[in-house]
């Protein structure tokens, strides 16, 4: 393959923000073939802005057209996100998908299975992981800069929605349509970030507010404590009916702790001694531990998504390493259907969950 040939399915406001990079030839070795959208609105646009770009009315439509494309980029609903998953493996595409990989654990389990037996490549648009912050968070953990992680504490409440964003689309905010709020939509990426930067918790205890803000009956504020077997102990409070909010991410250590606010601005404060000599070889009542503050501030100098989709397509050409593989989305989706879980039996859940368990109450939720 000497090009990707990309079909971006779905023209929201993600996919058409996908297109444009594509069609602008902001992604080298990748050309926009093809766009699927079902509303007539947005084919007349398509047809307009997008010369020599193929309209697909719907999916069927889509794969009726297969040989024209190699790949998929998934920004539909997100309950449908495996069913077109799926039906790229059987046609031979790779994917990159929006967020969330799934509805649930099962449901994407399935689509992995799927993306084996067809021997193409699955991609998650995770671009919160090209955040330099982020990113460098998760260096120095994995180098050992923190020594022991004890525990971290992720205040996320800075996405206020209001009902005109609720009410638009008809899929959101509902068991029915998009099978669950806050969880399975927002905090997707800062979940991801979460495992990926600390690994996924033993077991999680949530407690969940279902229409605390809003005239509906999903999730739009959660508190999550996360508990691993080496003592990590780890809380993630999120809402989406707070202002003004705000996005603090702190990660304590033996050697020091981390602190990310917002997006760019990362410190980094470094115990001259570990916690657990110290506390061995003090000889003062109340001696104190001293450490150095570096702070980073750590701009998004590039388009994530660009990033991201640049990414895709070097994987496919050139076999670069993908920044967030599609097994990863599967991650994310636990730890969402674990919280939802918890809350609903009011115990503390063990992961991974039960499948099945979760599948039917999630159905029964939804009213099928």
């Amino acid at each position: 393959m000497e090009q990707v040939r990309a079909v971006v399915i779905g023209f929201g406001g993600m996919g058409r923000q996908y297109a444009q990079l594509v069609r602008d030839g902001e992604i080298a070795g990748m050309r926009l073939t093809g766009i699927c959208c079902r509303n007539e609105k947005g084919q007349a646009v398509i047809r307009e802005e997008y010369p020599g770009v193929a309209v697909y009315t719907d999916v069927d439509d889509t794969f009726a057209h297969e040989k024209e494309f190699d790949a998929v980029i998934v920004v539909t609903p997100h309950a449908t996100h495996v069913e077109i998953g799926k039906r790229a493996f059987a046609a031979g595409k790779h994917v990159l998908c929006d967020k969330p990989a799934g509805v649930s654990v099962k449901e994407v389990e399935g689509l992995l299975a799927e993306a084996r037996r067809a021997g193409t490549s699955f991609a998650m648009m995770f671009n919160c992981r090209v955040a330099p912050s982020f990113a460098k968070a998760k260096e120095i953990v994995a180098a050992g800069g923190l020594g022991t992680v004890t525990r971290a504490v992720w205040v996320c409440n800075n996405w206020f929605r209001t009902t005109c964003y609720h009410k638009s689309a008809p899929w959101r905010s509902s068991w029915a349509g998009e099978h669950g709020g806050l969880l399975i939509n927002q905090c997707q990426h800062y979940l991801d970030l979460w495992q990926w930067i600390l690994g996924m918790p033993d077991q999680l205890d949530a407690s969940i507010d279902f229409g605390k803000y809003n005239d509906f009956d999903v999730d739009d504020s959660v508190d999550i404590r996360f508990l691993y077997d080496s003592g990590l102990r780890g809380s993630f409070i999120s809402a989406s009916g707070e202002n003004p909010g705000v996005n603090r991410f702190e990660i304590w250590g033996t050697k020091g702790m981390i602190s990310i606010e917002g997006n760019e601005k990362l410190t980094l404060r470094e115990n001259v001694m570990e916690t657990t000599r110290f506390q061995k070889e003090n000889t003062e009542i109340y001696g104190t531990l001293a450490y150095t503050t570096e702070e980073m501030c750590l701009p998004q100098e590039d388009n994530a998504y660009r990033l991201m989709l640049q990414n895709f397509a070097d994987h496919l050409l050139n076999g670069a390493p993908l920044i967030a593989p599609g097994e990863e989305g599967l991650k994310s989706v636990e730890l969402a259907n674990a919280s939802y879980l918890s809350a609903w039996t009011e115990e503390k859940v063990a992961l991974p969950i039960d499948r099945n368990v979760y599948e039917q109450m999630l159905r029964t939720k939804a009213g099928e």
